[in-house]
C-alpha cells in the first residue's frame, strides 16, 4: 500500500497563502473592472495613455494585473517547492 504523503507545516502554509492570494485577486480584478466601467471618462481625453482615456484605464487594468501575477507566481513557486516529495525525489536534489 502506498504511504501517503503529507506536507510539513510550512508547505501547508503556504498552499493556503497561495490559495488565499488567488482569491484576492479574482476579488481584485472584478472589483477593478466593476468600478472603472462606472467611471466616466473625462471630456477631452483623447490621449491614448491618458489615465482618464478608456485605454489609460484598461492601461491601469492591465499593469495591475500583472503585478498581482507576478505576486501570484512567486507564491505558487513557493507553494510548489514546499510540496511533499518521495525519498526517490530528494534524493535528485
Amino acid at each position: 500500500m502506498e504511504e501517503r504523503m503529507n506536507r510539513s507545516p510550512g508547505g501547508r502554509l503556504a498552499l493556503w497563502v497561495f490559495y488565499a492570494f488567488c482569491g484576492y485577486f479574482v476579488w481584485a480584478m472584478v472589483r477593478y473592472i466593476w468600478v472603472i466601467s462606472a467611471v466616466q471618462s473625462i471630456p477631452g481625453a483623447t490621449l491614448d495613455g491618458e489615465i482618464g482615456s478608456t485605454s489609460g484605464k484598461w492601461l491601469g487594468a492591465l499593469l495591475g494585473f500583472l503585478l498581482l501575477s507576478i505576486v501570484g507566481l512567486l507564491l505558487g513557486g513557493i507553494a510548489w517547492y514546499t510540496r511533499p516529495r518521495t525519498a526517490e525525489q530528494e534524493e535528485r536534489l
